[in-house]
């Protein structure tokens, strides 16, 4: 059963240790390397889940778009602040 998860949008295989040390269940992150990833799944603990970079990252960009635009003073703020629509994963086949 999965009962902990810990997530880390891009790049997250500096973080593996502290994952384990978090005692989660699955670890979902990006960009895995090969030695570092089988390393880690030697121990049979943590699952691991890898995701395309830009499909880690997107879900939480509107979100942070508009706590910056906050943080700036609100709408009245003279900045622009967009989120990029384009898909910027080097992957392109979806299962």
């Amino acid at each position: 059963p999965v009962r902990r998860v810990a997530v880390s949008g891009g790049s997250g295989d500096s973080l593996l240790d502290r994952a384990r040390a978090a005692g989660v269940d699955v670890y979902l992150t990006s960009d895995l390397r090969h030695h570092p990833a089988s390393e880690f799944a030697e121990h049979g603990d943590t699952a691991l889940i890898d995701t395309a970079h830009w499909a880690s990252e997107w879900p939480w960009l509107a979100e942070g778009a508009a706590r910056l635009v906050s943080a700036l003073g609100g709408e009245r703020a003279n900045v622009e602040i967009r989120v990029s629509e384009i898909v910027t994963d080097a992957w392109s086949l979806a299962l």
